[in-house]
């Protein structure tokens, strides 16, 4: 009851109950998810990427509902509390243009930021670097029983990381975004017609790995040229033609797969290592078709305008 005392007395909300402990109430006014925050940097930039992402476009992201004063947090013990709207109806993949209209809008919220607002910030959050030589470690044991599989995704892996590498040099400016971690359409929620954007609470990420992971999920749901078509819509509202759009080409081709993949074999016995490689080999497959996608799209792009 202590929690609620402290939400009836910073916000105007009424008839508040719990619906699922310590995150979901009831009010008058509709469910409410409630989340909970350790850094006060972490929290501002994600209070800072809602209120942007939320100017001229028609998908909502989940604002800070603000208090009565206008703030959008609230200390609570030693942390800070923001209370959101809340849904649980999903979105789905079909409105391709709310979908590329939401992306679009955040990757120009993401790219907009100055590195001086957030140095200290940006410092925590630099992107992984890619290892091949510990995967192909990893690897070396199944290479040797040579399952063809992992003989190709290693070899395979080599060549995308070379060309990675070689887009990354054409980039002259070579400032990433900064995205929410947990980007995944089944964030996407649906109010009336509206897409509304469930964010996250988490670090978030510097590049476009989340958007790569968002992609591969899009993919999974839909087809390849349905990806495509996702990546027109998201191009009228974020130029992908540019460094930017190299940027994103280079993380979509760079394998992050054979690293997660490799570290979920399981080679304890027999039955459950040749099991892990049949998940692996699926895996593999997705993010080849993922790949094949996009550098198709960019491929096709590129005619266009040389015609």
């Amino acid at each position: 009851m202590e929690l609620i005392n402290t939400l009836k007395d910073e916000y105007e909300l009424h008839g508040m109950r719990w619906k699922e402990k310590p995150h979901i109430i009831m009010t008058d006014y509709g469910e409410k998810r409630i989340r909970y925050w350790n850094e006060s940097d972490c929290m501002k930039w994600h209070i800072r990427w809602r209120d942007e992402s939320a100017k001229g476009s028609s998908a909502v992201p989940d604002r800070m509902i603000r208090t009565k004063s206008g703030e959008p947090a609230v200390k609570y013990g030693n942390r800070w509390l923001t209370v959101h709207d809340h849904t649980e109806e999903l979105f789905g993949c079909e409105d391709v243009e709310r979908w590329g209209q939401f992306i679009g809008t955040l990757l120009n919220t993401a790219t907009a930021e100055s590195a001086e607002k957030q140095e200290v910030f940006m410092q925590q959050i630099e992107p992984p670097a890619f290892d091949l030589n510990h995967c192909i470690k990893l690897a070396q044991k199944y290479l040797e029983a040579n399952f063809q599989c992992m003989v190709t995704s290693i070899n395979e892996s080599k060549q995308r990381l070379e060309f990675s590498r070689a887009i990354k040099n054409k980039v002259r400016n070579p400032a990433l975004p900064v995205l929410d971690k947990e980007l995944s359409v089944k964030n996407g929620r649906k109010v009336f017609h509206f897409l509304f954007y469930q964010g996250g609470e988490s670090l978030p990420v510097k590049g476009y790995l989340p958007l790569r992971k968002f992609m591969l999920e899009w993919l999974e749901q839909t087809s390849p040229s349905s990806l495509k078509l996702l990546l027109s819509e998201v191009n009228k509202h974020f130029s992908l033609d540019r460094e930017q759009g190299l940027l994103f080409l280079a993380e979509i081709v760079t394998p992050w797969e054979l690293h997660d993949c490799l570290d979920q074999l399981d080679n304890s016995s027999l039955e459950r290592m040749i099991e892990g490689l049949k998940k692996y080999e699926d895996c593999w497959e997705k993010n080849r078709t993922l790949v094949k996608a996009v550098t198709e799209w960019f491929d096709e792009k590129r005619r266009k305008v040389a015609l």
